[in-house]
């Protein structure tokens, strides 16, 4: 009963498309490459495909995975966005000939930029 429950929740966030956001803000009194603090702010996007290539459910390309990161970080007043790392992997190989059929796809995004200084400020304590 238990791996039915597990299955059908796995199941669930394939077909519905899920994306996950995470933000590092620590530096130990590091700053970035211009002097001032920086975050880096990753995203993780698991999809479905249909045969392979073509996309059926979720925000599996990088154009569009770029577009959601830079939102999320003008919706917090961040600027000056530098990508540093993209990835695309393709899990047709996984169980054949069923992911043949519905193949997950994650796609990651991150980049850094320069938080807005009350981010700045909250981060530091004050």
């Amino acid at each position: 009963m238990k791996f039915a429950v597990s299955c059908v929740f796995v199941l669930s966030s394939l077909l519905s498309g899920c994306a996950f956001h995470s933000t590092a803000t620590e530096w130990h009194g590091r700053v970035g490459l211009r002097g001032e603090p920086v975050h880096v702010k990753s995203t993780t996007s698991v999809g479905v495909n249909l045969f392979i290539v073509f996309r059926l459910v979720g925000g599996t390309n990088v154009d569009g995975m770029i577009d959601e990161l830079t939102e999320a970080i003008a919706e917090e007043g961040g600027d000056r966005v530098r990508i540093i790392q993209t990835s695309t992997e393709n899990y047709w190989y996984g169980f054949p000939p069923f992911t043949w059929i519905l193949t997950p796809v994650i796609t990651n995004v991150a980049a850094d930029y320069e938080p807005a200084p009350e981010a700045t400020d909250a981060d530091e304590g004050g």
